[in-house]
Protein backbone atom coordinates (compact mmCIF):
# COMPACT_ATOMS: atom_id res chain seq x y z
CA UNK A 1 0.00 0.00 0.00
CA UNK A 2 3.09 2.51 0.53
CA UNK A 3 4.08 1.98 -2.55
CA UNK A 4 0.93 2.48 -4.62
CA UNK A 5 -0.02 5.62 -2.45
CA UNK A 6 3.27 7.38 -2.63
CA UNK A 7 4.41 6.83 -6.02
CA UNK A 8 0.68 6.73 -7.47
CA UNK A 9 1.41 4.30 -9.66
CA UNK A 10 -0.43 1.56 -8.29
CA UNK A 11 -0.41 -1.12 -12.01
CA UNK A 12 3.37 -0.58 -12.23
CA UNK A 13 4.51 -0.97 -9.12
CA UNK A 14 1.81 -3.89 -7.79
CA UNK A 15 4.48 -6.53 -8.76
CA UNK A 16 7.16 -4.97 -7.39
CA UNK A 17 5.78 -5.45 -3.97
CA UNK A 18 6.99 -8.64 -2.95
CA UNK A 19 11.06 -8.26 -4.19
CA UNK A 20 11.40 -5.84 -0.59
CA UNK A 21 9.90 -9.05 1.33
CA UNK A 22 11.41 -11.42 -0.14
CA UNK A 23 15.14 -9.72 0.10
CA UNK A 24 13.65 -9.40 3.86
CA UNK A 25 12.88 -13.25 4.40
CA UNK A 26 16.28 -14.13 2.93
CA UNK A 27 18.45 -11.69 5.10
CA UNK A 28 16.33 -12.38 7.95
CA UNK A 29 17.97 -16.16 8.07
CA UNK A 30 21.44 -14.63 7.56
CA UNK A 31 20.85 -12.52 9.92
CA UNK A 32 19.76 -15.25 12.48
CA UNK A 33 22.69 -17.82 11.38
CA UNK A 34 25.58 -14.50 11.93
CA UNK A 35 23.66 -13.75 15.37
CA UNK A 36 24.08 -17.96 16.34
CA UNK A 37 27.54 -18.64 15.32
CA UNK A 38 29.04 -15.07 16.85
CA UNK A 39 26.82 -15.23 20.13
CA UNK A 40 25.44 -11.65 19.25
CA UNK A 41 22.78 -9.64 18.87
CA UNK A 42 23.12 -5.84 19.84
CA UNK A 43 25.93 -5.83 16.81
CA UNK A 44 22.97 -7.22 14.51
CA UNK A 45 20.28 -5.24 15.92
CA UNK A 46 22.16 -2.09 15.80
CA UNK A 47 23.11 -2.45 11.71
CA UNK A 48 19.59 -3.21 10.92
CA UNK A 49 18.03 -0.67 12.35
CA UNK A 50 20.64 1.71 10.77
CA UNK A 51 19.99 -0.06 7.45
CA UNK A 52 16.01 0.73 8.21
CA UNK A 53 17.38 4.41 9.52
CA UNK A 54 19.05 4.94 5.89
CA UNK A 55 15.90 4.10 4.19
CA UNK A 56 13.83 6.21 5.80
CA UNK A 57 15.94 9.05 5.94
CA UNK A 58 16.34 9.17 2.19
CA UNK A 59 12.47 8.56 1.24
CA UNK A 60 12.04 11.48 3.89
CA UNK A 61 14.30 13.96 2.45
CA UNK A 62 16.72 14.19 5.25
CA UNK A 63 19.69 17.11 4.79
CA UNK A 64 23.20 15.78 5.07
CA UNK A 65 26.42 18.01 4.99
CA UNK A 66 29.49 17.67 2.32
CA UNK A 67 32.46 18.98 1.27
CA UNK A 68 32.53 21.57 -1.90
CA UNK A 69 35.87 21.29 -3.82
CA UNK A 70 37.18 24.58 -5.40
CA UNK A 71 37.42 23.81 -9.17
CA UNK A 72 41.25 25.62 -9.51
CA UNK A 73 42.39 24.83 -5.98
CA UNK A 74 40.88 21.21 -6.14
CA UNK A 75 40.73 21.87 -2.12
CA UNK A 76 37.19 21.39 -0.06
CA UNK A 77 36.78 24.98 0.62
CA UNK A 78 33.12 25.14 2.83
CA UNK A 79 29.84 22.90 3.30
CA UNK A 80 27.13 22.41 1.04
CA UNK A 81 23.39 21.26 2.66
CA UNK A 82 22.02 18.77 0.04
CA UNK A 83 18.62 16.59 0.31
CA UNK A 84 18.63 12.97 0.30
CA UNK A 85 15.07 12.75 -0.82
CA UNK A 86 15.02 11.60 -4.69
CA UNK A 87 12.85 12.48 -6.96
CA UNK A 88 13.52 9.63 -8.66
CA UNK A 89 10.45 6.72 -8.30
CA UNK A 90 13.23 3.71 -8.82
CA UNK A 91 15.64 5.38 -5.52
CA UNK A 92 12.51 5.51 -3.52
CA UNK A 93 11.54 1.72 -3.99
CA UNK A 94 15.22 2.02 -3.27
CA UNK A 95 15.07 3.27 -0.33
CA UNK A 96 11.54 0.76 0.39
CA UNK A 97 14.05 -2.14 0.64
CA UNK A 98 16.38 -0.61 3.08
CA UNK A 99 13.26 0.00 5.15
CA UNK A 100 11.90 -3.61 4.72
CA UNK A 101 14.83 -5.52 4.88
CA UNK A 102 15.95 -3.09 8.17
CA UNK A 103 12.97 -3.51 10.18
CA UNK A 104 11.95 -6.79 9.41
CA UNK A 105 15.28 -8.48 10.40
CA UNK A 106 15.40 -6.13 14.01
CA UNK A 107 12.56 -8.45 15.23
CA UNK A 108 14.43 -11.72 15.17
CA UNK A 109 17.60 -10.27 16.78
CA UNK A 110 15.62 -8.49 19.42
CA UNK A 111 13.24 -11.31 19.94
CA UNK A 112 15.97 -14.09 20.76
CA UNK A 113 18.08 -11.15 22.66
CA UNK A 114 15.21 -10.79 25.04
CA UNK A 115 15.01 -14.32 25.54
CA UNK A 116 18.84 -15.27 25.82
CA UNK A 117 19.25 -12.63 28.71
CA UNK A 118 15.82 -13.52 31.20
CA UNK A 119 16.04 -16.72 33.35
CA UNK A 120 14.18 -18.70 34.67
CA UNK A 121 11.16 -19.58 32.49
CA UNK A 122 8.24 -17.71 34.30
CA UNK A 123 10.27 -13.93 33.92
CA UNK A 124 11.03 -15.24 30.60
CA UNK A 125 7.46 -15.26 29.37
CA UNK A 126 6.82 -12.53 31.31
CA UNK A 127 9.24 -10.44 29.10
CA UNK A 128 8.22 -12.02 25.53
CA UNK A 129 4.71 -11.74 26.23
CA UNK A 130 5.39 -7.80 27.58
CA UNK A 131 7.74 -7.01 24.84
CA UNK A 132 5.05 -8.69 22.07
CA UNK A 133 2.58 -6.39 23.57
CA UNK A 134 4.64 -3.28 23.52
CA UNK A 135 5.51 -4.25 19.45
CA UNK A 136 1.68 -4.12 18.72
CA UNK A 137 0.83 -0.98 20.09
CA UNK A 138 2.95 0.38 16.86
CA UNK A 139 -0.18 -1.02 14.86
CA UNK A 140 -2.79 1.25 16.69
CA UNK A 141 -0.82 4.04 16.62
CA UNK A 142 0.02 3.83 12.91
CA UNK A 143 -3.36 4.70 12.56
CA UNK A 144 -3.05 8.05 13.25
CA UNK A 145 0.60 8.33 12.18
CA UNK A 146 0.24 7.87 8.32
CA UNK A 147 -1.99 10.88 7.03
CA UNK A 148 -0.42 12.67 5.13
CA UNK A 149 0.22 11.38 1.72
CA UNK A 150 1.88 11.17 -0.88
CA UNK A 151 5.36 11.51 1.30
CA UNK A 152 3.74 10.09 5.19
CA UNK A 153 6.39 12.98 6.56
CA UNK A 154 5.05 12.50 9.77
CA UNK A 155 4.93 8.86 10.09
CA UNK A 156 8.42 8.42 8.55
CA UNK A 157 9.86 10.93 10.82
CA UNK A 158 9.04 8.72 13.16
CA UNK A 159 9.95 5.63 12.74
CA UNK A 160 13.25 7.12 11.36
CA UNK A 161 13.28 8.52 15.47
CA UNK A 162 12.78 5.20 16.52
CA UNK A 163 15.08 3.38 13.89
CA UNK A 164 17.89 5.55 15.25
CA UNK A 165 16.60 5.12 19.13
CA UNK A 166 17.19 1.17 18.74
CA UNK A 167 20.61 1.65 17.26
CA UNK A 168 21.32 3.83 20.24
CA UNK A 169 19.98 1.57 22.76
CA UNK A 170 21.39 -1.65 21.33
CA UNK A 171 24.99 0.18 21.55
CA UNK A 172 23.90 1.00 24.96
CA UNK A 173 22.73 -2.25 25.97
CA UNK A 174 25.81 -3.98 24.95
CA UNK A 175 28.11 -1.74 26.74
CA UNK A 176 25.98 -2.38 29.79
CA UNK A 177 25.70 -5.91 29.68
CA UNK A 178 29.46 -6.05 29.23
CA UNK A 179 29.78 -4.27 32.54
CA UNK A 180 27.55 -6.71 34.02
CA UNK A 181 29.17 -9.74 32.89
CA UNK A 182 32.92 -7.98 34.04
CA UNK A 183 31.08 -7.90 37.54
CA UNK A 184 29.87 -11.45 37.72
CA UNK A 185 33.03 -13.00 36.60
CA UNK A 186 35.05 -10.96 39.60
CA UNK A 187 31.61 -12.17 41.84
CA UNK A 188 32.25 -16.15 40.58
CA UNK A 189 36.03 -15.69 41.65
CA UNK A 190 35.37 -14.20 45.19
CA UNK A 191 32.92 -17.29 45.96
CA UNK A 192 35.49 -19.62 44.39
CA UNK A 193 37.84 -18.49 46.80
CA UNK A 194 35.68 -18.11 50.04
CA UNK A 195 33.34 -20.97 49.28
CA UNK A 196 34.97 -23.02 46.74
CA UNK A 197 33.05 -24.98 43.79
CA UNK A 198 29.45 -24.62 45.33
CA UNK A 199 28.09 -27.37 43.55
CA UNK A 200 26.59 -29.25 46.41
CA UNK A 201 23.40 -28.87 48.00
CA UNK A 202 22.57 -25.62 49.08
CA UNK A 203 25.60 -24.38 47.38
CA UNK A 204 25.96 -20.81 45.53
CA UNK A 205 26.87 -22.93 42.33
CA UNK A 206 23.74 -26.16 42.64
CA UNK A 207 20.95 -26.84 39.95
CA UNK A 208 18.86 -25.48 42.43
CA UNK A 209 20.54 -21.92 43.10
CA UNK A 210 20.77 -21.61 39.51
CA UNK A 211 16.95 -22.27 38.98
CA UNK A 212 15.75 -19.96 41.58
CA UNK A 213 18.14 -17.10 40.95
CA UNK A 214 18.16 -17.51 36.64
CA UNK A 215 19.88 -14.50 34.93
CA UNK A 216 21.08 -13.27 38.01
CA UNK A 217 23.26 -16.02 39.24
CA UNK A 218 26.44 -15.17 39.16
CA UNK A 219 27.54 -18.19 36.03
CA UNK A 220 25.05 -16.50 33.95
CA UNK A 221 26.27 -14.43 31.14
CA UNK A 222 24.39 -12.29 29.15
CA UNK A 223 24.32 -12.28 25.28
CA UNK A 224 25.55 -9.27 23.54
Amino acid sequence: MLIATAEGLRRIYSHKQVPPYACSFVFSIMSSYVCDKYKSRGLMATFCALLAAAGYAIFLGAWCAGPVTDAITSRPTYICFTSLASKNKANDYGALFLQIVGTYSIAPCLVTWQTNNVQPHYRRATAIAFGLAMVNVGGIVSTWLFSDPPRFHKGTSVNLAFSLGIAAASVGLILYLRALNTEKRRKVQGLLQLDGQGTGDGGWDSPEERRRLGDRHPRFEYTM
